[in-house]
């Protein structure tokens, strides 16, 4: 995905996305600094922020937007979860006051677990609650576990703290995630998941009743509307339009391919 892209030329991709209807922050400037810069904490190189130090890259940090949260977030991930892979850093970058990730084998002990929330998005929710079936006034923090499932439930089962926390499920959505996995279609990537429990959490708590939820936490989706889009755009118009983007995914995944086309094997670089 290294070469140009003409912002017009996607104007039907982006207004065609399934986040076109989110109140998310023109991402044009992702597309128009797209080149890799060193981190000037710890001097890797990478493209749009450090996967490590969290900082900004090739823009200033006033051109992406910033997200405050209700209530703050603990990103538990699984250390076999790749740093460059995972969405959940977005939530790290654009809500930064309130967002913190740990390794698993170096997550908090927190003083009272009995006050935390843990999200854990897999199919095994029997014990879980929804948010609007839990009192505001009985937490004060939240948890989210990063990582495939079978690592996401290792950190639960091998945890013994995690069993003291109450946890919270929110309503079963359709995934737009690009990378395969075998669960479910509603097995959300992190940073869709982290998105959707703060819009119940603002159903739930913040809004009165008959309001209509207004998009306040919507930029959680900054980077991941993009991607999404670079992805679609890439593979239907762009340098890998004849080329395929996983066989594995769903078949439709690229929206704007003629039915029946025949591509040759590929992946996102």
């Amino acid at each position: 995905m290294s070469k140009a892209i003409d912002i017009k030329d996607l104007k039907e991709l982006r207004e065609n996305s399934p986040f076109s209807q989110l109140k998310i922050q023109d991402d044009t400037v992702l597309y128009e600094n797209s080149s890799r810069l060193a981190c000037p904490g710890c001097l890797r190189h990478m493209k749009h922020y450090c996967y490590y130090c969290f900082n900004v890259m090739g823009m200033e940090r006033s051109k992406v937007p910033f997200v405050k949260l209700p209530v703050p977030l603990d990103i538990i991930k699984h250390e076999l979860e790749s740093d460059g892979k995972t969405t959940a850093l977005h939530a790290r970058v654009l809500a930064h006051e309130d967002v913190r990730v740990f390794s698993w084998k170096d997550m908090p002990e927190y003083e009272h677990p009995e006050r935390v929330l843990m999200l854990f998005p897999g199919p095994y929710k029997q014990d879980a609650k929804k948010l609007s079936d839990i009192p505001r006034d009985s937490f004060d923090h939240m948890i989210v576990i990063d990582g495939t499932w079978r690592q996401a439930n290792k950190i639960v089962r091998g945890t013994p703290l995690l069993n003291k926390v109450q946890k919270v499920t929110i309503e079963p959505r359709l995934t737009s995630f690009w990378r395969f996995q075998d669960i479910s279609v509603n097995y959300l990537s992190t940073i869709e998941a982290i998105y959707y429990l703060y819009v119940e959490y603002s159903q739930a708590y913040e809004l009165k009743p008959g309001q209509v939820y207004d998009g306040r936490y919507d930029n959680l989706m900054f980077y991941y509307k993009y991607l999404y889009d670079l992805i679609q755009y890439t593979y239907s118009k762009g340098e890998k339009k004849n080329k395929e983007f996983c066989r594995r995914h769903k078949s439709d995944y690229i929206k704007d391919r003629k039915p029946g086309k025949q591509v040759e094997d590929g992946k996102v670089e």
